[in-house]
């Protein structure tokens, strides 16, 4: 995140884009989650061992679960 993040407060709809990591804790009304391809997400070199992919699962439950609305 950049101080272009702190955008106009008068600015009622605005599209964020921003890593799963910088995303937790966070909700918003709409979450679009890209890059669910093969080797990418989950990382391909996440694949040897069982708590990296165990690490890259919780990831992606924070991601899906950033939506107030579903």
């Amino acid at each position: 995140m950049t101080d272009m993040d702190n955008g106009d407060e008068n600015e009622k709809e605005a599209i964020t884009l921003m890593s799963v990591h910088l995303a937790k804790g966070l909700e918003f009304d709409a979450v679009f989650v890209v890059g669910l391809e093969e080797n990418l997400f989950p990382s391909y070199l996440s694949l040897a061992s069982v708590d990296d992919i165990e690490e890259e699962r919780r990831l992606f439950y924070v991601a899906i679960t950033r939506a107030k609305n579903t």
